[in-house]
Formats: structure tokens, C-alpha cells, sequence
């Protein structure tokens, strides 16, 4: 008899621990023999091995029936480590154990020695262990198997080998792995009998080899043998040994156990009645394929049967719905359990079958347990996490049950963070209170727990380059979430910078904070969603479009910013959709939705927003242009002919005789004409009018001063001139009062405010008229600085209808011709030193340099004939050499200067055309 010992792993050692090999991790090893009388050869055992192959002081016993309880002994592992295969340069983790270990030894090996993660699936494949060509369509639900393992973190338990179905998931791991960071792997277990594995003898451990092992293992494709070979593609391989060789399926009770144990255990964050839910996948098999079938279903473990792969599959998807008595009681106590079989068949399974078929099973398998078919919550769960939209209208949200807000919040936040906006309107039509559900600790948890840090950095960085207000306001915002919404000391100078928000304002808000949650991440169909629940949807709409548009400039990813930019266009089509049915609706009532204003997105109104985020399409609906003419006309009504308010201007008699006419009239007859003056002058239109004149006026001012009027001493004239830049300078102080900061991000500010500082320089030098030279210098800063006033008008311009689009188009161009001036000077300057070398030697002054190299050959290019190409002027075109004077090369080859001018014309020309 043997000898079973049992140890218990310490937890002071490692299973690899150099100290002790004596782990409660062990093999079985044949102690007694049998010779029965059926066998060919008398060398052989029961167990499979030969007389040689047993240990010494074995005993014959010809009488006893062969039993591995009895005729085997446990010892300590010896064949465990990493695994590499040879010529493959495939590695993964292995184990040679016993039959009867313990399952929560084992589970504890692979999560804590091996750092497996806690599976959230287990999915055990059986059938398909033989070597044969696997079918298209099969390929097809295979590599579905293994994305819906890789997505939700499941585990996959197979036989293991490099045979059938299970060589194929191993290609199809391994394709996971080459594609995918190390991160998302794909755990694939194989679990195979000791005794099946074809040279198994290079697993076994060296004597010396204490600590780390890594064994090589000989994968022979073409070893013909009735042993298996492993598969160099599984992440990790369990042997279950029970001192016999030759024998299949001596795994399959360790492999059930495990399964058992691991359905059983608990887990607080599963979905799945808190416990990691299992799924049994059939593929052809035979007769263990149907032991494993039974053993599943006894175990209350749900099956999905692949209708068309083949053998034992056919037969119970053939017979799953079909009455009548059955000879085999196997197939009858698994057809017994007809909730926990479900059937799809290969020609119609594609991606959304398996993964519906799979949800399927585990939703019956739950529904029908006596324990959770109550648990309502933990089936919504569940039904949640595979997307089951349909299954849960249907069998959840029935018209028998009615559901409180509250029994909604837990399954809200999932819907939330999964990205399931299908579920969310699901709820929300089922009872649930959005804005109940979103306290400030929910929101808190999003920002902080459930908010991508590469969108708090391209968000950052946004407000920091547009200096944006409603950038500012939403950075504050999700600040404020991620600090915890508390106050802080605001003494330092990074305190003073960013102060929080007011957590009221959000609390008045939690919609629209949720909905720039959704926006910021890109979540599309979640934020729609969203939107139509808040108040304020078409402001909320072109918020999402600025939102949007600034955070895709800032985006290095060209595919995320793609993305970002048709979000917001979409977002702009929904504004211009909601605007054109209310104003088709209520006139008025659009008109002062334009300017609605909210808190919730930093004071700004629609038409803000829209201007900001350039939502032209927006901006050119009619109702939006209608409003803006009222604005801009004021009371003035919009069919008076623009010649007639200007005419008005200069006759001010005319407007109280009905030459104007307004959209409203006076209410008090004795006031009538003081009402039409006041309305007049008040009108945008009007203010903008005399703003034009003005600035004319005092640009013909300017220019009758600098042509005909400049003396040495500041003239009458003058002094008005000095008085009319002061008042520009006022008006430029109020800008910036008024706007801060964002007022040099418009270049006709920064222009304007040039323009002022070089006149006050100009003033400086021209008052020094006792030196001629200052006084001079004065007069040319006053005549560079009419050109910067000049080009001013270009911009109060724009406004027109006619001249307006001709003078962004002017300057769009202006950034391509900077691309030809560029091509100009390469020209200019290749043909410049060309020119210097061939004509002068040696020249020592550098103005003359410049002049020749860069200069002359501008004036050259534009028509102007160098008059010293054949040798003239020597007189005054001299160098210096050492103190010499050196004339021009008299013998220079001029037709070569006369080709390069030729070129230099025809270059000009080309770049022209």
C-alpha cells in the first residue's frame, strides 16, 4: 500500500522558494503492480507505465484491481517554472501536479504566484480535441470567443494541446497578444493530463535547479504517437497527474472542481450575483465531451452548444427541443436542465450571436436560480454588462413591475461609466430622477474616478493657449471635482490663480455638469442623450460645439481630433435644427433665446457661444441674421434705405419730418421728437456711422498735416491731431478695461495699440525741432504710422456686405504670398552673391555688400538694368584690398551676367503666373 502525504503551503515560502521544494503542490507516482491477463505485454502495468518505469520495491499483485488511491504516491512537485518552446520563442508559466489538489490551493496559485487577475468570466471549452481542419464559420466564433474573453477579462480553460479547437484559440491568443498591450492578454489556461503530454521527460526540473526554472519543451508536429503536444500558445498550462500513462481525461475532475470552485466563490463587485459567473462552450466532442456537459449542468452551470460543429453538439442541439424518451441517460439528464442549454447554430453565428448567446445563458442560468431569480437588481446587472438592451426590456422592465427611483441609481452609474446610452434612456423612462440621482458625490466620482487625465491635459492646455472664459469656467469645474469640491488656502500664488468654484452653482446644475462629463470624453450617443434632459438645449448644443472645436485643435491624435470636430459639427446642426423650429414656432420667444444666458456655462449666451466657436452655419439662419439687423438698426426700422440715415446725419431736421421711419411709435405725442432724436442717435448703425466719418476725418487730417502743415513748431491743426489720437487712446483703454487679457488676442488691437505708442514716439522726436536730425526722425515716424492708421480701415470695413468677404479673402491670401516671398529670396539671394563675385573681387564693405547682393538684385528683378554690368562707374564703384584699390573686373564674362538676369526675369514671371 502507499503512502499519502499532504503538506500545506506556508505563507512565509514561495512555490519557487529555494529553501523547501515540500509544497501541498504534488504528483502521483506507481508503487504497486498489476499484471492483468488482457494485456498483450507482461511488462506493462495497469497504470501504463513498464516494470522499469516504477520505483524500487515495488510489489506484483496479481489479484488486486488497479487503483490510483491506492497504488500511487504523492510527492512534491518537480516539474513546474516557465515553459519555453523550442525554435518558437514562445514562453508561459506550467505545472505538474496531483489529481486530487485541493482547488483553493490551486486558485490561490494562479492569482497570487502566477498574478493572475480575479477573472470576471470563466469560459470553459470542451469538444474539438482532435486534429482536424476547424471550419470557417467556427474560425469566425472563435476569434469572437477570445475578443469577448479579452474585453471582459475572462478566463478560457482548455485541454490545452496543439490539436483541433484548442490549436486554433492558442493562434488566435496569440494574434490578441501581438495586437494588444500586455494589459489586455488574453488568459488561456490549458488543463491536460500528465500522462497524455508527449515529451514530457524536459519539464521534469533539474537536481540543481532550486529557484527560477524555465524548461524546453520540443513542440514535433509530426510525431506520430498517441500523445499530445502541448500548446505553445497558451499563457499558462495546469498537468494533472494521477500515476498513469496513455490515459485521457484524467484531468477533466481536477478542471470541474476548479470550475466549481470558482463559480462558488465570492466576489463583492461582480455583476453576477456576486459570485464570477462561468459559461460551459461545446464544439463537436464525444463521450468525455458529454461527461463534461453533465457534470456542467449538474453544477448549475449554463452551456452554449454550437449547432453544425459536429458529433455530441449535433445530438444535443438536434434533440434540445424534441420530445419524447430518451435511450441515454446522459443526454437525458442534460436535456432535463433546458434553461441552462443554449443552442446557436454555425451557419448563422456571428459576432452579436455569441456574444448574445453567452449573455443569454448566464442571464437563464441566473433567473432560474433559486437563490437570485428574485435579485432583480443583480439580473439587471448582469444584462447591463453584455449590453442586453432587448433582454432587459423584455423580461425586467414588464408592465407588472414598477421600479422606484432609488432601485435605479446603482445600475445608472454603471450605465454611466460603461458608455450604455441605450440603458440610460431605458431608466429614464422607467422611473428614474436624473436629477436626484446626480448628488454631488456622484458627480464627484466621475470627475475623479471615471474622467480621462489626457482630456484634463488637452482641456489644461486649451485654457491656457485661448485664454477662453467658458474653457476657464469647465477647467475650473472639473478642478473643483477633482480637488474634492472643498475650499482651500488660497495664500499661495497657484491658489489665487484657480479659484474654485462656487459648489452651489453646480448643485443648480448637476445636468449640465453630467453633460460636459459626456462632452469632454467624446461619449456621442451617451451625451445626446444627456442633452435632451437638460434645460437650455440649444445653448447647451453650441457650448458642446466650442467645447469640442477648442480641445480638437489641442489634440496631438489626428483621429481623436477628427472625431472631437464632427462631434461638435453635429452638435451645431442639432442648435440650428431646435433655433429654426422655434422660431418657425414663436418669433419672439427664439429672439430672446439667443440671448439667454446660464451660470452653468460661464454667463454666456447663444450667440456668444456661436460667434466663438465660429458655428456659422449657426449663424446664418435667418432668424439669427433678422435678430442681429434689429440689433444693429435699433429702433430704426430695416426698410430704411441706408442713404437716408446717412443723409440724416448732416440734416438732423429730416428726422422728426418721417424721413426715418422706426419699428415702434412713441407712446407720448409730446415726446414723439425727442423719442425719434434719442432713438436715432442711439442706433448701432448710426454710432458706427459717425465712427467711420470720424476716423476718416481725421485720417485726411493727419495727411494735410504731414503733406502741407508739419513746421518746426506744433501748428493749431496739429495740436487738434494730438487731440484726436488722445481720444483714440481713451477708447483703446476702454477695450482693454472691458475685455482684459483677451484683448491682444486680436491683431487690430495690437495694431491700433502700435500705432498709438509709435505716434507718441513720433511726438518725442518732432518737439526737438532745435536738432534737425530729431525733428527729421519724427516726421518719418509720423508718415509710417499714418500707414498703420490707413490700413486700419481695412478692418472697420469688413462690416460691409460687399467689401467685407473681399477683405477676408485678401487676407487668407496674404498667407500663401508669403510662401512666394519666401521662393523670391532664395532666387534674390542665389543671384545676389552670383552677381557680387562675377562683377567685384573682394569687396570689404559690408554696406555695399548688402546693397549688391541683396538690393540691386530686388531692383533687377523687377526691371531695373544694373547700369554696371559692362565695367561704368568704376570712378565710384571701388573695393579695398590690404589698402589697395582694386577697380571691377573689366574682363568679367558679362553674357553670363546677362543669362542670370534672363533666368532672374523668367523665375519672376513663373512664380507671378
Amino acid at each position: 500500500m502507499r503512502s499519502r502525504r499532504n503538506g500545506t503551503l506556508e505563507s512565509s515560502k514561495s512555490l519557487y522558494s529555494s529553501i523547501s521544494r515540500s509544497t501541498d503542490l504534488s504528483y502521483s507516482e506507481s508503487k504497486n503492480i498489476y499484471f492483468p491477463a488482457c494485456l498483450k505485454s507482461d511488462n506493462l502495468c495497469r497504470c501504463g507505465y513498464s516494470k522499469s518505469q516504477h520505483i524500487e520495491g515495488t510489489q506484483i499483485n496479481n489479484h488486486e484491481k488497479w487503483n490510483y488511491k491506492k497504488h500511487t504516491k504523492e510527492l512534491p512537485t518537480d516539474a513546474f517554472g516557465d515553459i519555453e518552446f523550442e525554435n518558437l520563442g514562445k514562453t508561459g508559466k506550467y505545472i505538474r501536479l496531483s489529481c486530487d489538489t485541493d482547488s483553493e490551493t490551486l486558485y490561490n496559485l494562479m492569482t497570487q504566484h502566477w498574478q493572475l487577475k480575479t477573472p470576471n468570466l470563466i469560459i470553459s471549452v470542451t469538444g474539438g480535441a482532435k486534429n482536424f481542419a476547424l471550419k470557417p464559420r467556427m474560425r469566425k466564433i472563435v476569434s469572437r470567443l477570445i475578443y469577448i474573453a479579452q474585453s471582459k477579462g475572462a478566463w478560457i480553460f482548455t485541454g490545452g494541446t496543439h490539436y483541433g479547437l484548442m490549436k486554433y484559440i492558442g493562434e488566435v491568443v496569440r494574434d490578441n497578444t501581438i495586437s494588444r498591450s500586455s494589459e489586455e492578454s488574453v488568459v488561456a489556461i490549458g488543463i491536460a493530463a500528465w500522462g497524455m503530454v508527449s515529451n514530457r521527460e524536459s519539464l521534469i526540473r533539474n537536481c540543481d535547479a532550486e529557484t527560477y526554472y524555465s524548461a524546453h519543451y520540443i513542440l514535433d508536429d509530426f510525431k506520430r504517437d498517441p500523445l499530445y503536444c502541448l500548446d505553445n500558445n497558451h499563457t499558462h498550462l495546469i498537468l494533472v497527474d494521477n500515476g498513469t500513462h496513455g490515459y485521457p481525461a484524467t484531468e477533466a475532475k481536477l478542471r470541474t472542481q476548479l470550475e466549481k470552485y470558482i463559480s462558488e466563490r465570492i466576489i463583492p463587485d461582480s455583476n453576477y450575483g456576486g459570485k464570477i459567473p462561468i459559461v460551459c462552450f461545446v464544439q463537436g466532442g464525444g463521450k468525455e465531451t458529454l461527461k463534461a456537459i453533465n457534470t456542467a449542468v449538474k453544477n448549475k452551470i449554463p452551456c452554449v452548444v454550437v449547432e453544425g460543429s459536429g458529433q455530441i453538439a449535433d445530438v444535443i442541439a438536434s434533440l434540445a427541443d424534441a420530445e419524447g424518451t430518451l435511450t441515454s441517460s446522459s443526454i437525458k439528464e442534460v436535456l432535463e436542465n433546458p434553461h441552462l442549454l443554449t443552442v446557436i447554430k454555425i451557419e448563422e453565428a456571428g459576432d452579436e450571436i455569441v456574444s448574445n448567446a453567452i449573455s443569454y445563458a448566464l442571464y437563464k442560468a441566473f433567473s432560474t436560480n433559486e437563490q437570485d431569480k428574485d435579485n432583480w437588481n443583480g439580473q439587471l446587472k448582469l444584462l447591463l454588462e453584455w449590453n442586453q438592451l432587448d433582454l432587459a426590456s423584455e423580461e425586467i422592465f414588464t408592465n407588472d413591475r414598477r421600479w422606484e427611483s432609488a432601485d435605479l441609481q446603482d445600475v445608472m452609474f454603471t450605465a454611466l461609466v460603461k458608455d450604455r446610452p441605450k440603458f440610460v434612456r431605458l431608466f429614464l423612462e422607467n422611473g428614474l430622477n436624473l436629477r436626484k440621482f446626480l448628488s454631488n458625490d456622484v458627480l464627484t466620482e466621475l470627475y475623479t474616478n471615471n474622467f480621462s487625465s489626457l482630456v484634463f491635459k488637452n482641456l489644461q492646455i486649451a485654457k491656457n493657449s485661448y485664454n477662453d472664459a467658458l474653457l476657464t469656467f469647465v477647467w475650473k469645474m472639473v478642478e473643483d471635482f477633482r480637488r474634492g469640491v472643498k475650499k482651500e488656502d488660497k495664500n499661495g500664488k497657484d491658489d489665487i490663480e484657480i479659484q474654485l468654484l462656487d459648489v452651489s452653482l453646480i448643485t443648480r446644475h448637476p445636468l449640465q455638469a453630467l453633460f460636459i462629463w459626456a462632452v469632454l470624453q467624446n461619449k456621442k450617443e451617451l451625451s445626446k442623450v444627456i442633452w435632451e434632459q437638460t434645460r437650455g438645449c440649444t445653448l447647451a448644443a453650441l457650448g458642446a460645439s466650442k467645447l469640442l472645436k477648442s480641445l480638437a485643435k489641442v489634440k496631438n491624435d489626428i483621429n481623436a481630433a477628427g472625431e472631437s470636430e464632427e462631434l461638435a459639427n453635429e452638435y451645431e446642426t442639432r442648435a440650428v435644427e431646435l433655433f429654426t423650429e422655434c422660431y418657425s414656432s414663436d418669433e419672439e420667444l427664439a429672439e430672446q433665446l439667443l440671448i439667454y444666458s446660464c451660470e452653468a456655462w460661464g454667463g454666456s449666451n447663444c450667440l456668444e457661444l456661436a460667434v466663438e466657436a465660429k458655428d456659422q452655419q449657426f449663424i446664418a439662419q435667418p432668424g439669427v441674421q433678422n435678430f442681429l439687423s434689429k440689433q444693429w438698426y435699433g429702433e430704426i426700422s430695416r426698410d430704411t434705405k441706408n442713404w437716408k440715415i446717412i443723409l440724416c446725419l448732416f440734416l438732423f431736421p429730416l428726422i422728426g419730418c418721417g424721413f426715418i421711419s422706426f419699428r415702434k411709435k412713441p407712446t407720448e405725442r409730446s415726446k414723439k421728437l425727442l423719442f425719434y432724436y434719442a432713438w436715432f442717435f442711439t442706433s448701432p448703425f448710426v454710432v458706427f456711422s459717425w465712427t467711420v466719418i470720424f476716423y476718416i476725418a481725421f485720417l485726411l487730417l493727419f495727411a494735410y498735416v504731414l503733406l502741407m502743415d508739419f513746421q518746426k513748431s506744433p501748428t493749431m491743426l496739429e495740436l487738434i491731431l494730438y487731440v484726436l489720437v488722445f481720444v483714440l487712446l481713451c477708447d483703446e483703454v476702454r477695450q482693454w478695461y472691458m475685455n482684459g487679457s483677451k484683448y491682444f488676442s486680436d491683431l487690430w488691437n495690437v495694431m491700433d495699440t502700435l500705432g498709438i505708442f509709435y505716434f507718441l514716439a513720433g511726438i518725442v522726436f518732432r518737439l526737438h525741432s532745435s536738432n534737425e536730425t530729431s525733428w527729421y526722425s519724427g516726421r518719418v515716424i509720423f508718415c509710417l504710422d499714418y500707414i498703420i492708421f490707413t490700413l486700419r480701415l481695412i478692418h472697420i470695413f469688413t462690416v460691409s456686405r460687399n467689401l467685407g468677404p473681399k477683405i477676408i479673402m485678401l487676407q487668407r491670401m496674404l498667407i500663401d504670398v508669403f510662401f512666394f516671398l519666401f521662393l523670391f529670396a532664395v532666387w534674390m539671394v542665389a543671384f545676389g552673391v552670383a552677381r557680387q563675385g562675377i562683377l567685384r573681387k573682394n569687396e570689404q564693405r559690408w554696406e555695399w555688400i548688402f546693397r549688391s547682393v541683396i538690393y540691386e538684385p530686388y531692383l533687377a528683378m523687377f526691371g531695373h538694368y544694373p547700369t554696371d554690368i559692362d565695367g561704368t562707374h568704376l570712378e565710384s564703384q571701388i573695393s579695398r584690398n590690404s589698402g589697395a584699390i582694386q577697380p571691377l573686373h573689366t574682363g568679367s564674362p558679362n553674357w553670363l551676367l546677362k543669362l542670370l538676369i534672363d533666368m532672374g526675369a523668367g523665375e519672376d514671371k513663373s512664380s507671378q503666373e
